[in-house]
């Protein structure tokens, strides 16, 4: 054995980094496929250690999903069992009769449509229109919850008979849309509109709107008014409605006259009251002092000479003397001699 040979041995026994392989070689327990030589570098026990376990985590997987599959299988066989066991011969077949009924009538195999609009037509008026059906106050079936019991202009008495738990209120509506600065009452009265609705959020999560006492919002007539208006609620949220105020001029109160001798306040958030206009009853002083140099100003230059000069510096006067203004610094009229110089120039 050559010095090759023996530094080859001495790597075979050194832990991980020892090769099992080489050793395998070396006593001729492992021969190369093609009849030569070993490999020059075979791999070490730590790399065949990690091929090992990929292996190992690789089979683990696959019977991880083999087990699923099997589990699947055998739930699915279930339910169809289940299914069987469930179903009757005659009923699958008044079932199929219907189904057969509704799409071919008269007993017909096939049909023939022109354009899309008439597979539309038919699939709405012999499937759709008679077996999704609203329902009909009066037929005796109380089919909630678009049939309740009835209370106020709401509900069907017929079917469901009548809510019991009602409260009577009543609904003071005041407004007064006069006296605005810039906007005429007329406007302000057409333009506004209110109601009273429930807060239902089931309806809202099937997509219908909450109920309002009235169908319609109401308008006002008249540019001041107060009105009562009665009315008989369920317990719940209820909320006034108020559009097109722009002003703020709608408001009111809410009365609940279960005992009519003693209503009782129902107060309400926020507070349903008009919005307060500061109205400006005198004129600044600045402005004030702008108005009167103005008309003094207008007659000096109409009477001219002395007697305008004297208008204007009675004007300033006036002016300076207003303890409003005493915070203004006017300085002094030009001398008489300059304006007639300045006159005469012109």
């Amino acid at each position: 054995m050559d010095q090759g040979d023996l530094d080859f041995d001495s790597n075979i026994r050194q832990g991980r980094k020892g090769s099992v392989v080489a050793e395998q070689y070396v006593q001729g327990a492992r021969i190369p496929k093609d009849g030569g030589a070993p490999p020059d570098d075979p791999p070490s026990n730590e790399e065949l250690a990690k091929a090992v376990q990929h292996k190992v985590a690789a089979a683990v997987e696959m019977s991880r999903k083999y087990r699923h599959v099997g589990w699947y299988s055998a739930f699915v066989a279930a339910y169809m069992v289940v299914l069987w066991c469930q179903a009757r011969s005659y009923k699958s077949g008044e079932v199929v009769q219907t189904l057969k009924q509704a799409f071919m009538p008269g007993g017909a195999t096939t049909m023939t449509f022109q354009t899309e609009n008439d597979v539309i037509d038919y699939l709405g008026n012999n499937i759709l229109l008679p077996i999704w059906t609203d329902p009909v106050c009066g037929d005796g079936q109380c089919d909630y919850p678009w049939e309740f019991p009835s209370w106020g202009n709401f509900g069907c008495k017929a079917d469901c008979g009548e809510n019991p738990n009602v409260t009577s209120i009543v609904v003071n509506v005041r407004a007064d849309f006069t006296n605005h600065p810039t906007i005429t009452p007329r406007v302000l009265m057409t333009n506004a509109v209110w109601n009273l609705c429930l807060q239902d959020l089931a309806r809202r999560q099937r997509g219908e709107a909450d109920l309002c006492w009235y169908d319609s919002d109401q308008t006002f007539s008249e540019y001041q008014i107060n009105a009562i208006n009665s009315m008989s609620v369920i317990d719940g949220t209820w909320y006034v409605v108020v559009k097109g105020d722009y002003a703020g001029r709608v408001y009111g109160s809410i009365y609940d006259v279960t005992n009519s001798s003693n209503p009782l306040s129902i107060p309400t958030t926020p507070t349903w009251e008009a919005c307060k206009l500061t109205r400006r009853t005198s004129l600044s002083a600045t402005q004030l002092a702008a108005r009167r140099l103005l008309q003094a100003y207008t007659q000096a230059h109409r009477v001219g000479g002395q007697e305008g000069d004297r208008i204007l510096k009675e004007a300033v006067n006036n002016i300076r003397s207003m303890p409003e203004l005493k915070h203004l610094k006017l300085g002094p009229l030009p001398p008489q001699d300059a304006h007639d110089s300045s006159k005469s120039s012109v």
